[in-house]
């Protein structure tokens, strides 16, 4: 009977060099891309936690500025192109000077800076002025009781405005409502 040699193949001897290398540039092609998902992925929650808190921002900034103008008297404001003062009806004539500063703007009550809200682009700050709804917007007043109507509007781009968020946010208030 004749003796049969066994050969082993070379696939049971392990992998080939070749084998080896495709299956590196596999991983490494593998690996490049979860790392590039993940880095798209950590970038959108980025901007999206930018731009949620930029929103909540800009709304309680409106809420207050729309509650100070609300119960305001302009027989004692004035106002510019850029800030309003005047004395608070809500608590007994207390003084209060609304601007911009940087990027945020300050409510300043009694001498004492308060931030109303941060994250505001550069000079975009607005304050206009009406005597009527429709009317033609003035930039500046002084002590005007014929003014009606102060509408404002500035530009938020967050707290990192290279993520790209900005908006504008504005409205108009009619002064003296509550009397």
């Amino acid at each position: 009977m004749p003796k049969r040699c066994r050969q082993k193949s070379s696939s049971a001897a392990g992998f080939t060099l070749i084998e080896m290398l495709c299956a590196m540039v596999i991983l490494a092609l593998v690996g490049l891309l979860s790392t590039s998902l993940l880095e798209t992925f950590v970038r959108g929650y980025n901007v999206a936690k930018n731009s949620d808190a930029t929103i909540q921002k800009a709304q309680n900034a409106l809420q207050r500025l729309t509650l100070e103008f609300t119960y305001l008297n302009m027989v004692g404001a004035t106002g510019t192109k850029n800030s309003i003062a005047y004395n608070s009806a809500l608590d007994g004539g207390v003084a209060v000077n609304i601007f911009q500063d940087g990027n945020t703007i300050v409510y300043k009550r009694d001498g004492t800076k308060y931030i109303l809200t941060d994250g505001v682009a550069a000079d975009s700050l607005a304050f206009r002025y009406f005597k009527t709804y429709d009317g033609t917007a003035l930039e500046a007043v002084d002590k005007d009781p014929a003014i009606k109507m102060i509408g404002f509007q500035y530009n938020m781009v967050g707290s990192d405005p290279s993520l790209g968020f900005s908006q504008t946010y504005g409205t108009r208030v009619t002064v003296n409502k509550v009397q």
